[in-house]
């Protein structure tokens, strides 16, 4: 969160954010925001705790503990362009332009330094199911910029 703090205090206030976070275990349905033109849909991960395959076990007698948290924060930072940040979580987009879709044109996976967005590795077609989703793998937080196109 520290590196989104600058980008969050700028644009707090503007209608350029959306905090996505599953209503419950129950919640089936994406959870849909409107933010910067386009509907995006946000599906959460409702995955296990970690299997004896990760390296952990829970001990003989003893429950597993609950399934990692899912849940992220999306900005709106130019036409077309957002930040995702969370775990665990898959977003769509589509235009509110009837007739039109959206596809994105680049993901990138990043961090913020100072308030600018700093690239570590572009996504391909595989990550980004050919350019229909955006998702942030459950088990650990990440970032990425999505630039979107209108066909």
């Amino acid at each position: 969160m520290a590196q989104l703090e600058p980008l969050i205090l700028a644009l707090q206030g503007k209608g350029m954010m959306a905090g996505l976070l599953s209503e419950g275990p129950e919640q089936r349905q994406p959870q849909q925001v409107r933010l910067g033109g386009y509907v995006l849909a946000a599906a959460f991960e409702r995955g296990a705790p970690p299997s004896l395959a990760d390296g952990a076990f829970a001990p003989t007698g003893s429950a597993a503990g609950p399934p990692p948290p899912s849940g992220g924060l999306v900005l709106a930072t130019a036409p077309d362009e957002f930040i995702v940040a969370g775990t665990a979580v898959t977003i769509t987009f589509a235009p509110s332009v009837p007739g039109k879709r959206a596809g994105i044109l680049s993901a990138e996976e990043g961090r913020l330094v100072a308030g600018r967005f700093e690239n570590i590795r572009w996504l391909n077609g595989d990550e980004t199911h050919q350019g229909r989703h955006v998702r942030l793998d459950p088990g650990r937080f990440s970032m990425q910029r999505v630039r979107l196109y209108l066909y």
